[in-house]
């Protein structure tokens, strides 16, 4: 598989009182996962206990359908 030219990275917030937990998605324009997670996590500031993973690569065309600029995260 070719380099990514970026990441979906996803938030995994704990359910509230036995409530399933709630997901959130970011397209995120950085080709290192790390760095990927980090900007979202400086962005985003999850809620306590949440797990920030990146979780599938993004294709330099889909960077480009999604109309990101290098180093740029949006919501999914």
């Amino acid at each position: 598989m070719p380099s990514p030219a970026g990441w979906v990275v996803q938030i995994k917030a704990p359910g509230q009182a036995g409530a399933p937990p709630a997901f959130r998605y970011f397209n995120v324009a950085i080709a290192d996962a790390n760095l990927a997670v980090e900007a979202i996590v400086k962005q985003e500031i999850p809620p306590r206990g949440a797990d920030v993973s990146a979780i599938r690569q993004l294709s330099p065309q889909e960077i480009a359908t999604l109309r990101l600029k290098s180093g740029a995260a949006k919501p999914a």
